[in-house]
């Protein structure tokens, strides 16, 4: 059975304020997930002009040899139909936190810190106004047993 300290029971109360402001970024979350949702297609297209540019990018700055340049610039549209479905799927499934947490930080006169695990793998659970609140683990880890108890 599972059994509770009065620590951590202790609650700090949020002000009206505060509540509206993270009602607000749960409505700006939401919607930017109906954008995306109705979007699909625009979002396609940007994928695939970023796949595009990418990869010449990348052949260019890592092939200096003409013809295996060719060659990679000419995998790529074998490789696109792939690449595309992976950036789509993390696509909607990041972008609309990772928007939000950066809006807020556009409309905050605090920064609002992110950081680096969150940032690559999009897991934002909650977004922290100072670094003495920000988690200690990151948000995608699963519990320790020893924490249960």
């Amino acid at each position: 059975m599972l059994t509770y300290s009065e620590e951590s029971l202790k609650v700090e109360p949020v002000s009206a304020e505060q509540l509206k402001k993270q009602e607000r970024m749960r409505d700006v979350t939401l919607l930017l997930q109906q954008l995306i949702e109705r979007e699909e297609v625009a979002l396609k297209l940007i994928i695939d002009c970023l796949i595009d540019v990418g990869s010449i990018n990348y052949a260019n700055y890592k092939l200096h040899n003409p013809p295996l340049n060719k060659i990679m610039k000419m995998l790529v549209g074998y490789i696109k139909p792939v690449a595309r479905m992976a950036a789509l799927f993390w696509l909607k499934r990041n972008l609309p936190n990772l928007l939000t947490a950066w809006l807020e930080g556009k409309v905050s006169f605090e920064p609002v810190p992110i950081n680096k695990e969150e940032a690559l793998t999009g897991d934002l659970e909650t977004v922290t106004n100072s670094a003495n609140q920000a988690p200690d683990n990151p948000a995608s880890t699963p519990p320790n047993i020893k924490d249960l108890s």
